[in-house]
């Protein structure tokens, strides 16, 4: 679904430019639950932004569901295919209603009222919000919008949604409804590429790419990263409450996979 060889990427700075992507290669396949991290600045958002074409590299390679992102027609194209979810709920509405929101991205394609009229319908319901589909839209929760952001991505069919630290503004509870349903989503085939600072949906992830100052600087499984690699240390990460209790085990001569990354694991250790 990606292939990044070696890309680099800088800001414009007056006189000068500003490094923010330095070598970054990683592959992603279809259908791959890969949560990206890295502290404020280290380049997280700038590194997405080029996967779905709105920004490309300097240097280095970039392939994006099969098309070369140098071109500025396959930078067009990728959109159909690869979707952003942003960070503030607020920043990616444009009707005033969910039906019309969901309905701005399907005139674009021209689809048939008929036609259209049933998806939008379709991923409302998908994403709970079919009972508001005629709300006006600055009434709904940050979470409801966040839901409603992923309606307009599944409308357009897109095979990969990266999710750009999308629940870092919404409660717990609007957390874990967005979780849920990228989850669900990833079960039917759709790459999601979950981008977090938050440890516990780290150690949930199948894999996990950590970048610092523009680099990647691990690329792997999240038991490998919390108990053997030394980066989260390094890091100053506050591990989960799961985390600690492992390393306890750990001290007392638990072999790696046993380790616990989720609370039914260590249940099921205890």
């Amino acid at each position: 679904m990606i292939t990044a060889q070696n890309i680099t990427f800088s800001y414009r700075d007056g006189q000068r430019r500003l490094p923010v992507l330095q070598g970054i290669s990683i592959h992603i396949s279809r259908g791959e639950w890969v949560a990206l991290t890295g502290a404020n600045g280290c380049g997280k958002s700038s590194l997405v932004r080029m996967f779905n074409g709105l920004s490309i590299p300097a240097a280095g390679s970039l392939h994006a569901a099969g098309l070369d992102l140098r071109s500025a027609v396959n930078r067009t194209a990728v959109k159909q295919h690869i979707q952003l979810v942003f960070q503030n709920p607020e920043s990616q509405n444009i009707g005033s209603t969910p039906y019309e929101d969901v309905a701005f991205g399907l005139e674009n394609r021209g689809l048939p009222p008929d036609e259209m009229d049933a998806q939008i319908r379709r991923v409302l319901q998908q994403v709970g919000l079919a009972h508001k589909w005629a709300d006006d839209i600055t009434t709904l929760s940050g979470g409801e919008r966040q839901r409603l952001a992923v309606a307009c991505c599944l409308a357009l069919q897109a095979e990969m949604i990266i999710f750009d630290e999308a629940t870092s503004m919404l409660d717990p509870a609007g957390r874990s409804r967005i979780m849920a349903l990228a989850r669900e989503l990833w079960r039917r085939g759709t790459t999601i590429l979950w981008v977090t600072q938050r440890p516990e949906e780290l150690a949930e992830s199948p894999r996990v790419a950590v970048m610092e100052q523009g680099t990647l600087r691990y690329d792997g499984d999240p038991r490998t990263l919390f108990y053997s690699s030394g980066l989260p240390e390094l890091l100053g990460w506050e591990p989960p409450p799961v985390i600690r209790i492992g390393r306890l085990l750990q001290s007392r001569g638990w072999p790696l996979g046993l380790l616990p990354l989720s609370e039914l694991e260590l249940e099921a250790v205890l």
